[in-house]
């Protein structure tokens, strides 16, 4: 395990690589719609909501997928994330509540497609080529 250690501050190598990835899908998305600042600020609004239901799916998905941590470890529930099964399921939930949320918002499902298709690609990509030569 690639690990920084600041202090008593632990950052796991991948996460900071994740987190830039996604930095990098942002500028992505912040330069495709430079010129209409106002559609901007609505997706930048959708992204922030997406963000919050992807990490909490994400940390509760442990109870989709073993809900008998409730009954045999309840303080499992704080320590445990739902995993690799738990990053699917939250993803797929943060794409497909994202085109709702754009839907609700009068933009148009190419446009949104637009924003979704290469920033999963950007973030994929970019993650597995920093991976490489880290």
């Amino acid at each position: 395990m690639d690990a920084i250690q600041i202090g008593p501050l632990l950052l796991k190598k991948s996460i900071l690589v994740l987190l830039f990835s996604c930095l990098i899908a942002y500028l992505y998305i912040a330069i495709l719609h430079k010129r209409e600042p106002d559609r901007l600020k609505v997706i930048e609004q959708h992204l922030l909501s997406v963000t919050l239901l992807w990490i909490l799916v994400f940390k509760f998905s442990i109870l989709v997928f073993r809900p008998s941590i409730l009954w045999t470890n309840p303080f499992g529930l704080i320590f445990f994330t739902g995993g690799t099964n738990g990053i699917y399921l939250a993803s797929l939930l943060g794409i497909l509540y994202f085109y709702w949320k754009m839907y609700k918002s009068n933009i148009h499902f190419k446009t949104t497609t637009i924003i979704v298709i290469p920033s999963i690609a950007i973030i994929v990509l970019s993650y597995f080529i920093m991976m490489y030569f880290l």
